[in-house]
């Protein structure tokens, strides 16, 4: 349990220097051509336009809070307290979390008629992050069978990247907007994972 701990806080850590260093980058400029380069390659029309918006939809700041609301009232019902204040507090700093470096960066978005607001980190990437790694470590023990707690991470995993994808498919983001959702999203959900823990030792 020590070592799991521990493993936690650090991956919390890595994710953290690792969206401090894309940030300092972002700053100083040298990803700008990356970014324009893979955002040149998409073009949104079709079934994938439909279903990037129908993704942004459901992961939008207010849809999965009420979503968070409800499975925290369930958590709470069910005598699960700690696991409900676990994803309560994990979902509220998420959204201060973004909602501060946005208002500090003050990144401009691709130019798009679909969202306004500031871009980056990206807020679906971290909440993607965020709220289904909360769902994985909250509920996957209590399957029994290993294959399809394997076959479920997986799944879940390629959803998260999906929802990345689809944020630049929009055009809706840059590309290290984002990394950058993953990255925060990854530090925050580490670091509740491992008070999370220590929580449930005492």
């Amino acid at each position: 349990m020590a070592n799991l701990k521990n493993n936690s806080l650090i991956i919390s850590t890595t994710c953290l220097v690792l969206f401090i260093l894309l940030l300092v980058g972002i700053k100083l400029g040298p990803f700008i051509s990356l970014d324009n380069y893979i955002l040149s390659y998409f073009n949104p029309s079709g079934f994938m336009l439909i279903l990037s918006q129908a993704i942004a939809l459901v992961f939008d700041t207010l849809s999965i809070s009420i979503i968070s609301l409800v499975i925290v009232l369930i958590l709470y019902l069910l005598n699960k307290k700690k696991e409900a204040i676990f994803l309560a507090l994990i979902i509220l700093t998420d959204g201060i979390v973004v909602f501060i470096f946005k208002e500090l960066l003050q990144r401009a978005r691709p130019e798009n008629l679909i969202e306004t607001g500031f871009s980056f980190p990206s807020g679906h990437s971290t909440i993607s992050i965020v709220f289904i790694g909360s769902l994985i470590y909250l509920f996957i023990n209590n399957i029994k069978s290993n294959s399809w707690r394997n076959f479920i991470v997986v799944v879940l995993s390629l959803f998260i990247l999906l929802i990345g994808f689809t944020r630049l498919y929009l055009q809706v983001h840059w590309f290290t907007d984002v990394i950058g959702g993953f990255l925060i999203g990854g530090a925050i959900l580490f670091f509740y994972i491992y008070l999370f823990k220590r929580l449930k030792e005492q």
